[in-house]
């Protein structure tokens, strides 16, 4: 289902490239050529989302003990970081249009640009489908997280959307008013709105990338459902990461009161507390049982 909407994407987009490089060098319009070349970008960037796609299925082995989790980040940071420099390199391109501003064919800037805004909106559609997924901790003010790999060619494809509907509105007020300037302001604003749209997931995604703790837990509220079992007397070496939007993964050393627990109580503990991670929206958890000898009174890890 999500391979064959991703093929879908790729193959309007296809036409939407072909259509505005031909009628972009007819009508002599820079914003038909610059939004191809942006096309063609998001043409690679769907590509890369379709192979993470395909990717994430592999099961694990030995090689791959983690299987291809974070293929999703890895690839919406690829996406995001192109998208945000494509925007760049046309708030830069449609600023030096004003020093030589070019005659224009608005008619096929309005045709092409309306079948752009069409076939990207298709897109983005077909995208928004399958970018959620069920949400896995219990907060009750959001029910799904973004697949942020989908997400982020989402945007790609709703920015495109978005960047046409400049380009109609631009041929149509040049067809009445010859104010050919007008493609390039509308390039900066469209440029600059996807610019800041785009940066949160960049932002997620990297730190995704460098295991930076996003779980939405406080650490009090952590503290207090660890140390709730009164037999557990602190915890440390804790790491906190999410390798894709669906997984959040924990793994820490808890220290018990006394070190003459059997080996099924010290099990019914670990269970007992692994329950209620996973209620609080944890999908893979390790917890190692240690000796009150073993106190360190640091919570984090002083060295990886």
């Amino acid at each position: 289902m999500r391979e064959k909407r991703l093929l879908w994407v790729i193959f309007f987009n296809l036409i939407i490239v072909i259509g505005e490089i031909v009628f972009g060098l007819l009508a002599n319009s820079f914003a038909l050529i610059a939004d191809a070349l942006h096309n063609g970008g998001d043409i690679l960037a769907i590509v890369i989302t379709y192979i993470a796609v395909k990717l994430e299925k592999r099961p694990t082995t030995f090689r791959w003990t983690f299987g291809f989790l974070r293929i999703e980040m890895m690839a919406s940071f690829v996406n995001t970081m192109f998208l945000i420099l494509t925007m760049f390199y046309l708030i830069y391109e449609a600023i030096s249009k004003f020093s030589h501003v070019e005659k224009i064919e608005p008619i096929y800037m309005v045709i092409v640009g309306t079948i752009a805004i069409v076939a990207n909106g298709l897109s983005a559609y077909l995208l928004k489908g399958i970018s959620s997924c069920p949400h896995h901790h219990h907060d009750h003010n959001h029910h799904h997280e973004e697949d942020a790999n989908i997400y982020s060619a989402y945007l790609h494809m709703l920015a495109d959307a978005l960047i046409s509907v400049g380009v109609v509105v631009a041929g149509i007020v040049i067809y009445f008013y010859n104010i050919y300037y007008l493609d390039s302001v509308l390039t900066v604003i469209f440029s600059i709105y996807i610019i800041l749209h785009s940066y949160p997931l960049l932002k997620r995604s990297f730190l995704a990338l460098i295991d930076a703790n996003r779980f939405y837990l406080s650490e009090e509220k952590l503290g207090d459902t660890i140390l709730k079992d009164g037999r557990i007397v602190e915890f440390h070496d804790l790491h906190i990461y999410q390798p894709s939007s669906k997984h959040n993964f924990i793994s820490f050393h808890v220290v018990l009161d006394r070190d003459d627990y059997l080996l099924k109580e010290c099990e019914e503990i670990v269970r007992n507390l692994k329950s209620k991670l996973r209620d609080l929206g944890f999908t893979h958890i390790l917890i190692e049982v240690d000796s009150i000898s073993n106190r360190s009174d640091e919570v984090f890890c002083s060295h990886v």
